[in-house]
């Protein structure tokens, strides 16, 4: 397929989201070309995978076919000039890096605007560019399945009292399918001698805008049970103990709403800092857990300690204590609670629009251009512009009123 055949992307990006965006780039015949760390590779290749010819994972193979790769060293002042002339006769740059990262590397917008002025600048993030969770690590089994409110959505609609975490990977594909979209429409603009753009999207915009029909009052809450004692659903048949981690795992609080630990990468420094936020420093060096082997050992040891922890306060309490934590989080938000959610607010995620009969507050399409989500225009009532249409193709008052007559429009 060619349609962005003479479209050139430089591709720093890691994980699913971002990349999968790349991917669909790559797939419509864009040159995209993926910039990884030799020291450190986009880990999704390592998840089930390794970096043998041939032998990165299935989901990494999914979502960056159609790239070429190159690795360079960021962190040296050479391989960011080798970057750089990359960027020259780029026409997108796609990272999926937050804002720390980037000015770190020298790759934030400034910097590769110095280079390559025409460039439109992509950048995809968990909660958005804007907010007090800005720079705060987002995966799509958190951002948008959970704090989304999509999770909440489920269980309404099936009645189930646990959270699910099956869902991982559908966020990601379908974000990045939706922000392949906004850089599509950043180009046109360009392409038509308009000013290169900063393209914004999210898995938490992306996320309002997917459970719209819940968050515009359709359906909020339907089937929702009370907030009540619920039981961890047992392991599907077939899965090994050892594949459950304590900090990928799902908690109820005391008031019976849910957190949700993703912890991926294991770091020994965000289980320090977990342990420390919730006030048991003592599990840090336990022996049954002080390293990533024992941790996995003993995972449904941990699990249940940390079940006990978290049962023992309520949600407002961990979301506070865990409001700076180094380790990736969220908590399983409603539709409601979404619409007042920092980072919607921010990012202008959710808008107003005045009809005659009332208001609604409704999603904005999940793309950011120049950091500004954009006003939501209303719908139209039925026929209303047929008048102004028909005037615009050269009809006048007179064959406006004909056709009237003759019900061939309203």
């Amino acid at each position: 397929m060619n349609i962005l055949e003479g479209i050139k992307v430089v591709d720093v990006t890691a994980w699913a989201f971002v990349p999968s965006a790349g991917g669909v780039l790559a797939h419509w015949g864009a040159d995209v070309i993926k910039v990884e760390s030799p020291k450190a590779p986009d880990p999704m290749r390592l998840m089930g995978g390794s970096l043998e010819p041939g032998q990165s994972s299935n989901t990494f193979k999914h979502y960056s076919r159609g790239k070429r790769s190159i690795a360079i060293d960021l962190s040296q002042e050479e391989g960011r000039e080798l970057l750089y002339r990359l960027v020259e006769d780029a026409d997108v740059f796609l990272t999926s890096y937050l804002a720390p990262t980037r000015r770190k590397l020298g790759i934030d917008v400034e910097d590769i605007r110095k280079i390559n002025p025409r460039i439109v600048y992509a950048r995809g993030s968990g909660h958005g560019p804007k907010g007090p969770d800005a720079d705060r690590p987002g995966y799509d089994a958190l951002s948008w399945w959970s704090r989304g409110s999509l999770n909440q959505s489920a269980m309404d609609l099936t009645g189930l009292d646990w959270p699910t975490n099956g869902m991982v990977g559908h966020g990601d594909g379908m974000s990045g399918l939706v922000f392949a979209g906004g850089i599509c429409a950043a180009l046109l603009k360009r392409e038509r001698g308009g000013e290169p753009l900063v393209v914004d999207s999210s898995l938490l915009g992306t996320a309002a805008w997917f459970n719209g029909t819940a968050l515009i009052g359709n359906h909020m809450g339907m089937g929702r049970r009370e907030p009540g004692p619920a039981k961890r659903p047992p392991l599907p048949e077939g899965i090994p103990a050892d594949m459950i981690s304590a900090t990928r795992s799902i908690y109820q609080t005391g008031d019976y709403r849910f957190v949700y630990l993703l912890f991926l990468g294991d770091d020994p420094r965000d289980y320090r800092d977990l342990c420390e936020r919730i006030g048991r420093p003592d599990l840090v060096n336990d022996p049954r857990f002080a390293e990533v082997k024992d941790r996995t050992t003993n995972s449904l040891e941990l699990q249940t300690i940390l079940e006990k922890v978290f049962a023992s306060n309520t949600l407002a309490h961990w979301k506070e204590a865990l409001g700076e934590a180094r380790g990736a989080w969220t908590f399983v938000q409603t539709p409601e609670e979404l619409l007042e959610d920092p980072q919607v607010t921010a990012n202008g995620y959710v808008g107003h629009v005045d009809y005659p009969g009332g208001g609604l507050d409704a999603p904005a399409p999940a793309i950011m251009f120049d950091e500004d989500a954009g006003q939501l225009p209303r719908a139209p009532d039925f026929a209303e512009h047929s008048g102004e249409i028909l005037a615009e193709l050269g009809c006048d008052d007179a064959e406006v009123e004909r056709l009237r007559q003759g019900g061939v429009i309203v």
